[in-house]
């Protein structure tokens, strides 16, 4: 007899567009939100909803008919016992929210990116779900895409050869949709060893809290990639990387990867150029179901973690490198 797998049991702590969103999201990428991955999983139950907005309670009621819903951290779990919490909170209430959860060891913690604003509230979050046996994911979605990792890894096989050089782009606030671009700038290069930012006022437009940086990351293969900002939501986001044998790109949003090999230039002897004849793979998709199927999979069957607090926890550590980097130059213009 086949054994049936038992139903995951999962709460949300946090229920904006990210949280919960659903219309917000077209077709060709919905789910696009915790909530909605959630529940279109045949073997998970919601079993709360934590908000405190009147407003968006309405909208929760309409949209997730029947899940009961909650406002504070204490009442969720004085009535459930979820096996997964997702963490959707704005990001200065990340460290407060983790380490209340934290207090009735779930067995998996989902946060959204970043980890963390401070190295103490990240080395905290991490250091207390290890102590629990707490499995802490962050969401950095890139990271669990299927086909963004096959590239990384044709990249790691030498598909490039030896890389020298790349450029980046983000948009929106280093720490809101940079940390993206740092972490999976991670997974195809490799580790940061050094780093130099500078302010952009230019494209920034999330305030003082999280402004704009442009910088260089060096990575411990000697690989330099340049950082580049973009104003409010202009929605270019991507990394191309340039090596020995060919150039790799990551573009629209992350959705597609591009491939040119480098060969003989057939006007310049002795000279070389890419082809135009790029390989290309990828759609628009959901990446954030990608991210929920795995966190399943570690809680149900107990496969390898990957995109944890430890790796959100390096990207932290850069992104506050790069700030430190800028605040400095700053300082002494």
């Amino acid at each position: 007899m086949t054994a049936v797998n038992p139903t995951i049991q999962v709460a949300i702590i946090g229920c904006g567009n990210i949280g919960a969103g659903v219309s917000n999201y077209s077709a060709a990428v919905r789910p696009g939100s915790h909530a909605d991955a959630y529940r279109l999983r045949d073997d998970v139950e919601i079993v709360g909803l934590l908000e405190t907005s009147t407003e968006r309670q309405v909208y929760l009621e309409k949209e997730y008919p029947g899940v009961p819903i909650f406002e504070s951290i204490e009442a969720l779990f004085a009535v459930a016992s979820p096996d997964i919490v997702s963490i959707a909170s704005p990001t200065q209430f990340h460290a407060e929210h983790v380490l209340a959860v934290a207090a009735y060891a779930p067995k998996a913690i989902l946060c959204e990116k970043p980890l963390a604003y401070t190295q103490e509230d990240g080395e905290k979050m991490v250091a207390t779900c290890k102590e629990k046996g707490i499995k802490l994911f962050v969401n950095h979605q890139r990271h669990f895409d299927p086909l963004l990792q096959k590239w990384a890894g044709k990249l790691h096989n030498g598909l490039l050869g030896n890389l020298y050089q790349g450029n980046a782009y983000y948009y929106n606030g280093l720490f809101n949709n940079g940390t993206h671009l740092v972490d999976i700038l991670r997974i195809f290069c490799g580790e940061v060893v050094s780093v130099s930012g500078v302010y952009n006022e230019r494209t920034s437009n999330n305030g003082e809290l999280d402004k704009n940086i442009d910088g260089e990351l060096i990575f411990e293969s000697g690989l330099r990639v340049t950082l580049h900002s973009l104003s409010k939501n202009y929605g270019f986001f991507g990394f191309s990387l340039f090596g020995d044998d060919g150039m790799l790109s990551v573009q629209n949003l992350g959705f597609e990867v591009a491939y040119r090999k480098k060969i003989d230039n057939k006007n310049f002897p002795g000279f070389f150029e890419l082809s135009q004849d790029a390989v290309i793979e990828g759609k628009p998709r959901s990446m954030i179901q990608a991210t929920i199927d795995h966190v399943i999979a570690v809680v149900r069957d107990g496969i390898s973690s990957y995109g944890t607090g430890e790796d959100a926890l390096a990207v932290l550590t850069t992104l506050l490198a790069i700030e430190r980097s800028a605040k400095e130059k700053e300082k002494n213009v």
